[in-house]
């Protein structure tokens, strides 16, 4: 199975809440949701050979 780098959302150093951002109706909520809930990525992980040695890589929902 790959590894993947772990990516935090939450709000750091700017001034706005991504999380707030993401308004229902929008395109951008309806994306999100279909990456982090509907779309099976897991097709992807073939891809990355880094199961016990090399680099973590970026999920496929963050490119």
């Amino acid at each position: 199975m790959a590894r993947y780098k772990h990516i935090d959302t939450s709000q750091r150093f700017i001034a706005v809440n991504l999380q707030q951002q993401l308004l229902p109706g929008t395109f951008e909520h309806a994306l999100n949701h279909l990456l982090d809930h509907v779309l099976n990525l897991s097709c992807f992980d073939d891809r990355f050979k880094n199961d016990k040695t090399g680099a973590t890589a970026y999920p496929p929902a963050m490119r």
